[in-house]
């Protein structure tokens, strides 16, 4: 995986803390110059897990940021139809007092609009719930999932057919990898597009394993199949599985790259291995908050 993603991220996190720092005792706004939140229409009003984020504005795409009780920072791209738009947001880092800013783009929260919710919900669901990019509640990541398990499967049999279809369906983007490709996309539309990169393989899971019913997350960190490679960053998961988390990864077990081509190779050499023999080719350098 090119080391672009880890600069994209790592840009969103830096312009995303700074605003979040620099305005966090700005005033209370539902209204900006080109957006106006209708829903909530009060600030530090409780809710029980979700929060319906409606309003209106005249730009194609508006982003939202949220900052947790514990100061976790996460973001949303929602786009808007007819001028509108709507968002289910979990409150998914447990209970307490969420900040939210609206911004015009991913490096744009500069307090116009800023208001508060508080979660009644005593539960960390942060990597249980659907997130930006991990959306595991979008119909077509829901409607794969439930067909590929049934519920008499173990958590493993579960993971493991998850993790069958995805290296089995989803192939290697290389043309995306050699243009230094690096826009972030939903794991609903990577399902619908079967194929991306390492972090794309990475969503997919994670969200059918959301919908599913198991925890998943995204690792970050440094990664060489052999000595002799160099190391490069990209992307795997975790899934909890009977109370312990394991690793995977599904880019290394779908296939591989050879003359410039994509060559399909399922497996899974690289499913829920060893813990020291997984380490010695993957090195995590930063868990996610998607």
């Amino acid at each position: 995986m090119k080391r672009n993603y880890q600069i994209l991220l790592l840009v969103l996190l830096i312009s995303i803390s700074f605003a979040t720092s620099t305005y966090a005792a700005s005033q209370i706004s539902f209204v900006s110059d080109v957006t106006e939140i209708t829903a909530p229409a009060e600030s530090g009003l409780f809710y029980p897990g979700k929060v319906k984020i409606e309003g209106t504005s005249k730009l194609e795409k508006i982003w939202l940021c949220v900052r947790g009780p514990a100061g976790e920072v996460t973001y949303y791209p929602i786009n808007v139809t007819n001028n509108t738009f709507q968002y289910q947001l979990s409150l998914r880092f447990g209970p307490g007092t969420y900040t939210i800013w609206v911004g015009n783009d991913s490096q744009n929260f500069d307090g116009s609009i800023r208001f508060e919710v508080i979660n009644s919900l005593n539960e960390d669901l942060r990597y249980s719930e659907p997130s930006a990019y991990i959306d595991s509640d979008n119909q077509i990541v829901t409607s794969l999932s439930n067909s590929l398990i049934n519920p008499k499967m173990t958590d493993e049999e579960k993971l493991k057919a998850i993790y069958g279809w995805v290296t089995r369906n989803i192939s290697y983007d290389y043309k995306a990898y050699q243009e230094q490709k690096n826009e972030l996309k939903p794991a609903s539309l990577i399902i619908q597009e079967k194929k991306g990169m390492c972090c794309d393989y990475s969503f997919v899971v994670a969200a059918l394993a959301r919908a599913a019913g198991l925890e998943a997350r995204v690792v970050f960190g440094q990664a060489s199949d052999s000595k002799n490679s160099p190391k490069i960053y990209h992307a795997w998961n975790e899934v909890k599985i009977d109370g312990s988390w394991v690793s995977l990864d599904a880019t290394w077990d779908a296939g591989y790259i050879r003359a410039g081509k994509f060559i399909s190779a399922p497996r899974q050499k690289y499913f829920n291995p060893d813990t020291k023999v997984f380490n010695q080719t993957h090195q995590a350098e930063k868990i996610t908050l998607d």
